[in-house]
């Protein structure tokens, strides 16, 4: 098989499978190879062939091993390493914990593989895979390491192995650690910080939380390492890890810092301290912050947040809605930061939280704000609150709007529209259908900002938000047009779903020159696309939504492509098609379509983005190109979920 790039082997096979797949791996092309969990460990000769058959294949970049395997597995892996092209090796072993020897050269063949970056250990190892780790420590290209061990715990000198294992890496820039360790690991890491060149470090450590040795000595070994930019933080820790970030902060060359803690809720002083350390760092632009801490956490940050450096918030306030003073503290923390220009707010926070957030808007710099709220449909001053919030930031540019709102949100924003800086709305709207007067304002509020400049509306809406934007859109001609969204909104995007409902909106979108149809689904409908028309719009882009597990396809023949992309505008220039499952044989027939005769006077560019095609297809597009009478751009590719 000429093209298999992924295999996974399981089950049972003869020694004859692993010698004739030995004897032809440089014929093979496969890229990834996974063998979830055969057993070879009394069986010399396939264990050495499988080995010569990994290290042999020219393509092999990703391996996955699982399973048992003879000592002869791991002696030959050693002895070929340099000729492996392995890049990540992903391993988790159960069975060798009292394997002196297969350990050893385990750690020679991880060491010595000269393309190795990314690797992942699970499982037990013997103590003289780590000491082996540590000797060579030097040579390993690794930048990408994943440990999650179980048995470490009791094992002093394994501990220390590893931590020199990871400190003297000259090439490590990203560090998973999980499971249990020993003190000693955490007493060596401190040390030698300095030599550390950890840029990201994700920490999951469920056994710290009564071990105030081990956690100075984490919290000091994450202050002293000098590249260090990224750190996620799950799991518990002593008091003692906090009160030593707090006092060596200023140290800390952290970026983005990443917390998840469920066991501060009862803990003040750990909660000040993580405040203090959280505000006291430098360097510290991004945030997110999850879990649950002590009023003390969000009283300390209000106090501190002149201090703070932070440019990027993502807050999670699940347990926050029954707190008051918390709330009140966190809003003022938010307004008072002088640098705080993109914020998050996600799940439920207290009515004051939105009151104190509308009276300080003013003293705001966010610049960008999304808010996805299930809590707010049945609560109207909450609402309002978070209407005039919005209204009154005088940065706020950039607005995605998620959720569930009352009716007086919308009101309340439809009233205010003319105050709102917002260039950029984001609106992704479940529940508006059968509301009529939620629907309305939300239009008046859309066409009434006047600084309204690119619109993306996802979700279903009542006819009567159609109905209002197309009658403030058509009042607007009889008034002052500058202060009306109509003469701002050049940018729109619209969801495939969105489109199923849509009616005419009259001329509120006639200035939109660029529109985006994002599609949600593995069809995609001409009669669906077409019920939008946008006069005076020269570029579409049609693409799969971000995120979706199939790429979108054209339900119809490609042939009906230019009568319906003609009823959107008239007046297209240029057309991409990106991440769409059209393929080859699709594209040819859309290209002979818009070769042959049609309306569309002004196309110029059709353009296709990760759409299934390859290199085969060029003869096809380089005739067009010939023609002279349009211009096709093609990135081959997968289309990206």
């Amino acid at each position: 098989m000429t093209h298999l790039k992924n295999l996974t082997l399981d089950g049972r096979y003869h020694d004859d499978f692993y010698s004739k797949s030995s004897s032809m791996a440089s014929f093979a092309k496969i890229e990834t190879l996974v063998t979830p969990g055969w057993d070879l460990s009394e069986r010399p000769s396939a264990s050495r062939d499988f080995a010569k058959f990994i290290c042999n294949m020219t393509h092999l970049k990703n391996l996955t091993l699982g399973g048992r395997y003879h000592e002869d597995f791991y002696s030959k892996s050693s002895s070929m390493a340099s000729f492996a092209k392995i890049e990540t090796l992903t391993i988790n072993s159960e069975d060798l914990s009292e394997r002196s020897s297969a350990s050893r050269d385990l750690a020679q063949f991880i060491c010595n593989m000269p393309h190795l970056k990314n690797l992942t250990l699970g499982g037990r190892y013997h103590d003289d895979f780590y000491s082996t780790s540590s000797s060579m420590a030097s040579s390993a290209k690794i930048e990408t390491l994943t440990i999650n061990s179980e048995d470490l715990s009791e094992r002093s000198s394994a501990s220390r192995d590893l931590a020199q294992f990871i400190c003297n890496m000259p090439h490590l820039k990203n560090l998973t650690l999980g499971g249990r360790n020993h003190d000693d690991l955490y007493s060596t890491t401190f040390p030698m910080a300095s030599s550390a060149k950890i840029e990201t470090l994700t920490i999951n450590s469920e056994d710290l939380s009564e071990r105030s040795s081990a956690s100075r000595d984490l919290a000091q070994f994450i202050c002293n390492m000098p590249h260090l930019k990224n750190l996620t933080l799950d799991g518990r820790y002593h008091d003692d890890f906090y009160s030593t970030s707090s006092s060596m902060a200023s140290s800390a060359k952290i970026e983005t810092l990443t917390i998840n803690s469920e066991d501060l809720s009862e803990r003040s002083s750990a909660s000040r301290d993580l405040a203090q350390f959280i505000c006291n760092m430098p360097h510290l632009k991004n945030l997110t912050l999850d879990g649950r801490y002590h009023d003390d956490f969000y009283s300390t940050t209000f106090l501190m947040a002149s201090s703070a450096k932070i440019e990027t918030l993502d807050l999670s306030g699940r347990e926050l809605s029954k707190r008051p003073s918390a709330s009140r503290d966190l809003a003022q923390f938010i307004c008072k930061m002088t640098h705080l220009k993109d914020l998050t707010l996600l799940h439920q926070f207290h009515d004051d939280f939105y009151s104190t957030l509308s009276s300080m808007a003013s003293s705001a710099k966010v610049e960008t704000l999304t808010i996805n709220s299930e809590d707010l449909s049945e609560r109207s001053s909450a609402s309002r609150d978070l209407a005039q919030f919005i209204c009154y930031m005088p940065h706020l540019k950039d607005l995605t709007l998620d959720g569930r709102y009352h009716d007086d949100f919308y009101s309340t924003t439809s009233s205010m529209a003319s105050s709102a800086k917002v260039e950029t709305l984001t609106i992704n709207s479940e529940d508006l259908s059968e509301r009529s007067s939620a629907s309305r304002d939300l239009a008046q509020f859309i066409c009434n900002m006047p600084h309204l400049k690119d619109l993306r509306l996802r979700g279903y809406y009542h006819d009567d938000f159609y109905s209002a934007s197309s009658s403030m859109a058509s009042s607007a001609k009889d008034h002052d047009q500058s202060r009306n969204t109509s003469s701002t909104l050049t940018e729109l995007t619209v969801y495939d779903r969105t489109l199923k409902g849509w009616q005419d909106c009259g001329s509120m979108f006639d200035n939109v020159k660029t529109v985006t149809i994002r599609v949600k689904g593995r069809t995609l409908n001409c009669d669906v696309i077409q019920r939008i028309h946008l006069p005076g719009a020269t570029e579409l882009t049609i693409r799969t939504e971000e995120y979706e597990d199939q790429p979108a396809g054209f339900h119809e023949e490609p042939t009906s492509l230019p009568d319906a992309l003609l009823n959107i505008s008239p007046q297209l220039v240029k057309v991409t098609f990106s991440d769409l499952d059209i393929s080859n044989s699709k594209m040819e027939l859309i290209l002979q379509a818009f070769r042959s005769p049609h309306n569309l006077k002004h196309l110029k560019t059709l353009r296709f983005i990760r759409c299934g095609t390859d290199l085969s297809v060029n003869d096809v597009t380089t005739a067009c190109n010939e023609d002279h009478v349009i211009e096709v751009e093609v990135e081959h590719g997968k289309p990206r979920g």
